[in-house]
């Protein structure tokens, strides 16, 4: 049991090196899985046992209750077990946990059977027309006849 300072920093490394290795080791699965689709079909889905296999570690790692985390993450507690199960959750909750752990939604998005390529710019936003200046302005009209009496 660590008894001084150094015994605890030397604990917490321990603890992060562990860490580490779980999420290179999750990573490289993550890799080997995604080249084959979630699920047969036409539904686009969530790969929601990547997200609980990249969000596990950093769970165990923070201490606290599921209860705390999804209170501070915006979720319920259920959420995060529905998670952790491989289940469907709200695509509004995955981003809230995304955000929260610092991971990319789009990472864990899985396209529909036969979905056309992502777009590589996005369509640009509507611009309203420019007003285009003809002529004289009203303003400067007869300016150089007026006189001051």
């Amino acid at each position: 049991m660590p008894s001084g300072p150094d015994d605890i920093a030397k604990a917490m490394a321990s603890l992060r090196r562990a860490l580490e290795s779980r999420i290179r080791h999750d990573d490289r699965v993550e890799r080997a899985r995604a080249a084959r689709p979630v699920r047969s079909g036409t539904l686009a889905a969530y790969d929601m046992a990547a997200l609980a296999r990249r969000l596990r570690p950093m769970l165990e790692y923070d201490g606290r209750g599921w209860r705390v985390l999804a209170a501070e993450i915006g979720v319920t507690s259920p959420d995060l077990s529905r998670v952790m199960a491989g289940q469907d959750i709200a695509v509004q909750k995955v981003f809230a946990i995304c955000d929260w752990a610092g991971l990319d939604a789009r990472r864990f998005y899985r396209a529909p059977t036969g979905a056309p390529p992502p777009r590589k710019r996005p369509r640009p936003a509507f611009k309203a027309p420019r007003e285009k200046f003809h002529g004289k302005s009203t303003e400067t009209a007869g300016a150089d006849t007026c006189s001051t009496a």
